[in-house]
């Protein structure tokens, strides 16, 4: 059970210490698995696509298994959509102010992963219409993202043909910063969990508000870190590969573990049409932006950066306001 009586600004305060925990557990992690990786010979977008993404959507995962533990899913669902709304506009468009000529989504397009993401973002949302994100439709989540891993793997060795064999790499030493960083992993993300779990019962809000919102922007400080510091190495592909592949584990592999444990059922407007909307519009306009010179120049992360913005003061607007459009 959650402290009744922890104030908001307390509970504000444990959410950006949770954070910053995160953020440095997340750069051990994918310092010691990314080392790994590479060892074994993976292509540097395979490596942030399947292991980086992985790593920094662990706090996703772990706060969705936490709540669904302590019967609150709805956190996690508004955290995985919030997580994602991150990414296709903040999370992407901060690194592009780092670049010269903003970054480059040829990747992406010939791939096909600019599009698989978009309906893996789209699938979460299709099987909850009904009000309810059950256990058979966790299952079809997990599912699809494991052959959607297996075929980016196999594509990895099969047409890429880039090996960064990294030699040299002790592995006893990695294994055990691999092991650490996941037990700071673990504290934070509980942290997050009650901290965020507080916040709503002091304010009046919802879960799934608090969860698209602050929760969102917690869990999602590893992708901005890690976006910052690749785009001063000038690491564009790696950058591509993290967001791409977080996106596709959030809305799959996130939500799926978290709606096996514990089916997540919408109700009361907990998720409005609106929010939906929005989601589904920034979605296509980021598509949009990919396709345009496939490059995505500062004058478009602008227009990204105010989306999400605009989606904050929305959300914030209809929590407050307690209107509900369907």
């Amino acid at each position: 059970s959650y402290n009744l009586y922890m104030t908001p600004s307390m509970s504000t305060l444990l959410i950006i210490v949770a954070s910053i925990i995160l953020v440095q557990a997340i750069k051990m992690f994918i310092n010691a698995s990314s080392k790994i990786a590479r060892h074994i010979g993976i292509s540097a977008y395979t490596i942030s696509f399947l292991v980086v993404a992985i790593a920094t959507s662990l706090p996703e995962v772990v706060v969705g298994i936490t709540s669904a533990l302590e019967g609150n899913p709805n956190l996690s669902f508004g955290n995985a959509i919030g997580s994602n709304i991150a990414l296709l506009t903040l999370v992407i468009a901060l690194p592009v102010f780092f670049s010269a000529k903003g970054i480059s989504t040829r990747t992406i397009l010939h791939s096909r992963d600019a599009y698989y993401s978009v309906f893996f973002a789209l699938l979460p949302i299709t099987l909850i219409v009904d009000g309810t994100l059950t256990r058979v439709d966790a299952s079809i989540l997990l599912i699809t993202y494991f052959f959607y891993f297996v075929k980016v793997w196999r594509r990895s060795s099969q047409i890429e043909h880039i090996l960064e064999q990294f030699e040299g790499v002790n592995i006893w030493k990695e294994g055990f910063f691999f092991l650490l960083s996941l037990v700071f992993l673990l504290g934070a993300s509980e942290l997050i969990v009650y901290s965020a779990s507080t916040l709503s019962l002091g304010l009046g809000w919802g879960l799934t508000f608090v969860g698209l919102t602050v929760t969102a922007i917690g869990t999602s400080l590893p992708e901005i870190a890690f976006t910052l510091g690749a785009s001063r190495g000038r690491y564009q592909q790696e950058i591509l590969g993290d967001i791409v592949g977080s996106i596709v584990a959030n809305s799959t592999f996130v939500l799926g573990l978290t709606a096996l444990i514990h089916p997540i059922t919408i109700t009361n407007g907990e998720v409005s049409f609106t929010s939906l909307g929005l989601f589904v519009v920034i979605m296509l306009v980021f598509l949009r932006f990919t396709r345009t010179k496939e490059k995505i120049d500062k004058f478009e992360a602008a227009i990204l950066l105010m989306m999400y913005f605009g989606f904050i003061a929305v959300e914030y607007f209809l929590q407050t306001s307690g209107i509900k459009l369907f």
